[in-house]
Formats: C-alpha cells, sequence, structure tokens
C-alpha cells in the first residue's frame, strides 16, 4: 500500500489463499469487504478478526443472503415468533474444470465450508446460534472430489430450537432453501421467495432483488459515512458462521457430536 491509498479493500480469494491480505490492509487503515468463506482455519480467521478489531476498521463478508429479499422477507415474517424447526439444503453440481481447487478439501474445505456457509448462516442469522451440532457424510457418488459428496448435519440451538441442513454435490440440479417452521407460520425461504402459511393464510412471494449488489451497496455506504451499525454481516459475526460449518466437517471426521463456544 506504498503505492496507493484506497477508500477500502475487496478481498475476494479462494479459501486456501487468505493469507496476510486482511492483516495488511487492517493494519494501513482500510475498510475490508472479505469473500466469504474466510479462510481454512479457525486460527486463521481469528487472526485476521484481531487486526480488524485492533485497527478499527469496517468489515463486511460476502454472506449475500442476508441482503436477499427473500431472507429480509422472513425476517419480518419470524420476528416476534419462536421457532422451533429449521431444515436447510444446499444440493447441486460440481463446480469447475479437472483439478479446480474446489473439488480439493485442502483447498476449499468441502462444500460444507465453501459453498453451503450460506445456509448455515442464514440458518443462524433465522434460528439463532448453534449450541451443538453432531454430522455424517457419505462420498459413494461424485469421484471428482475428495471430499463427502453429500453431508447431513443435526444441530441445537441456543435458544431450544432444532434444525437440520443436508448438503450434496452428486445432485442433478441446483436446489437451496430452508424450510421453517414458527409459531403461527410454516414457510419455505430462498433468495428470491418466501411461500408459505402464516398465520392462516397462504403467501408466496417473489423477489428480483440482486443480493451482491445489494451488499456492495450497502458495504459502501457504510464506507462513505464512517457507520458500519447496518452492516448484515460484520466479519465477527461471520466468524460465527465460519465456525460452525468447521464444526460440521469436525463431526464427520470425528464421528463426535461438537458443542461451540466451549
Amino acid at each position: 500500500y506504498t503505492e496507493t491509498d484506497p477508500d477500502a479493500v475487496f478481498v475476494c480469494l479462494p479459501p486456501f489463499a487468505h493469507g496476510d491480505q486482511e492483516i495488511a490492509a487492517a493494519e494501513h487503515g482500510y475498510d475490508l469487504f472479505v469473500e466469504k468463506p474466510l479462510a481454512l482455519s479457525a486460527e486463521k480467521a481469528h487472526e485476521i478478526h484481531d487486526a480488524i478489531e485492533a485497527s478499527d476498521v469496517l468489515a463486511q463478508v460476502g454472506y449475500d443472503w442476508r441482503y436477499s429479499a427473500g431472507v429480509e422477507r422472513a425476517r419480518e415474517i419470524l420476528a416476534d415468533r419462536a421457532v422451533g424447526y429449521v431444515d436447510g439444503y444446499w444440493w447441486g453440481g460440481v463446480p469447475g474444470g479437472e483439478d479446480h481447487w474446489w473439488r480439493h478439501f485442502d483447498r476449499s474445505g468441502g462444500q460444507v465450508v465453501e459453498q453451503a456457509t450460506h445456509v448455515y448462516d442464514t440458518l443462524r442469522a433465522l434460528a439463532g446460534d448453534v449450541e451443538r451440532v453432531s454430522a455424517a457424510g457419505s462420498h459413494r457418488i461424485e469421484d471428482a472430489v475428495d471430499f463427502s459428496d453429500a453431508t447431513s448435519a443435526t444441530m441445537t440451538h441456543e435458544n431450544g430450537a432444532i434444525s437440520h441442513v443436508s448438503t450434496t454435490c452428486a445432485a442433478e440440479e441446483d436446489e437451496s432453501a430452508l424450510e421453517i417452521v414458527a409459531d403461527g407460520a410454516t414457510i419455505e425461504v430462498s433468495e428470491r421467495s418466501v411461500t408459505g402459511i402464516v398465520d392462516g393464510e397462504e403467501i408466496d412471494e417473489t423477489f428480483d432483488r440482486n443480493p451482491y449488489a445489494a451488499e456492495v451497496e450497502a458495504f459502501v455506504d457504510a464506507v462513505a459515512t464512517g457507520d458500519g451499525a447496518d452492516l448484515r454481516s460484520p466479519y465477527a459475526d461471520a466468524l460465527e458462521s465460519f465456525e460452525l460449518t468447521l464444526a460440521v466437517n469436525d463431526s464427520i471426521q470425528n464421528g463426535e457430536p461438537v458443542v461451540l463456544n466451549e
């Protein structure tokens, strides 16, 4: 940064490439937009977080679902309701060509960390923080990846809700959403739609907002005003979602439940 003085820095890197880029920007006082996932390890993400906190810069993470009209509408519906159960899923195929970094666990962290993290983050946003997770994985179909091509995770939330998220990269079509049972509401939520029954009335709402543009606009506005209070995915909160996905992987690998924030 000796030859430039940007208004902000965008760090849009695959998981394995996160090194000292965010730390250098923070130490120079530059606000940050960081693409998810934050890194490959909790240690690196915490090191970056500490640098951000020490430098008192703004840091937004690219969890675009939080800026989608579908999730925004779901938050309105659920605002004063107790959530009892959530069933989320991210089903799709394998991105990239042969030997693409996404296909290797030591570069991407697997589908849970790199891709389905959007569902886990939205789960936290709508149902609250997770206390305990128990997960299992299977690798029976998709030879293009060296990690589980299907996963299933069951969670208990701090507020008493329970949830489940499934993933697969061996599906024929791409589908991702969350189905939610709350007091007086049973809905299915995606980035662009909310359907179901709310207070006895059927709803079927669709939206055309571009959440990628919305999250960047929000970040640029925050940088311009110096006020990050309205950022929906600050780094500290995104770190919680990242650690949840790491806990899912740990449970799959160790065959044991994982308690978060011990």
